[in-house]
């Protein structure tokens, strides 16, 4: 195990499985205390059990991130397990059912909106709130996607949420850079995570062939940048918001 993340404590939203799960495994080799939070409790614990069997060290929170209180008593959970907050990776996220604009209806607007961008401007609220209590600093980091950057057609919802992730992520790193907290965004492409698991093989296939290194992300290749960015070798990066795609151009 090496030490890159040696007496710090993360907390991971969505870290049940996919890109959180990797990243929760990533930094516990690395020497992070983990909090993982996610509204799957078996997955979650599952994951937890895993950690602490190889050697690291983690505990689980049931979370809805669509519920403020929840997120608040996560970040509660994460100080006290740890002594204090270091890193925030706000994760969590729904693809909603694809659709064009016209077609979608309120209910479907509202979830996406809630779970993907709502929650991270509670996460990275609180998250910011801890770290200023402690007085030094930290570093969160906001899982977007590059449809928050380019149009996707009839992925309305969440690239409106991304975008404003994205959003969230440079406004809060221009309010408390100077308090040592920084704040940036990573933005995966088509990566091979539960969203696309229902996707049939000639969606796939179309999907693949666009992107220019011939291939879907892996949720572990997600986890390594989400993982450097927080850790303190990103020490001169704030409010920035990077793409890893494959080389896609949207």
């Amino acid at each position: 195990m090496n030490t890159r993340f040696a007496n710090k404590t993360a907390l991971i939203t969505g870290a049940a499985a996919g890109i959180g799960a990797a990243t929760a495994r990533l930094m516990a080799v690395q020497g992070a205390k983990i909090l993982l939070a996610d509204i799957n409790s078996d997955a979650g614990q599952a994951v937890a059990e895993e950690i602490k069997a190889a050697g690291g060290s983690a505990d689980f929170i049931a979370c809805d991130v669509s519920d403020e209180t929840q997120i608040m008593a996560a970040v509660k959970r994460a100080v006290a397990f740890g002594g204090r907050l270091d890193v925030m990776v706000n994760n969590a996220g729904i693809g909603g059912k694809p659709a064009p604009i016209h077609e979608t209806d309120n209910v479907t607007w509202e979830r996406v909106l809630r779970v993907n961008l709502t929650s991270v401007f509670w996460g990275q609220k609180h998250a910011t709130l801890a770290m200023l209590a402690d007085g030094k600093g930290g570093a969160i980091v906001n899982v977007a996607s590059i449809a928050g950057i380019g149009a996707a057609a009839n992925l309305n919802a969440y690239g409106a949420t991304k975008a404003g992730v994205i959003q969230l992520t440079a406004t809060g790193s221009s309010e408390v850079s100077r308090a040592g907290i920084r704040i940036n965004a990573v933005c995966p492409g088509w990566t091979d995570t539960a969203i696309i698991a229902d996707m049939d093989a000639a969606t796939r296939a179309r999907m693949v062939a666009a992107i220019p290194l011939g291939r879907l992300g892996e949720a572990s290749e997600i986890a390594q940048l989400i993982a450097f960015l927080a850790s303190d070798e990103a020490s001169f990066i704030s409010g920035v918001a990077y793409r890893i795609d494959g080389g896609l151009r949207n």
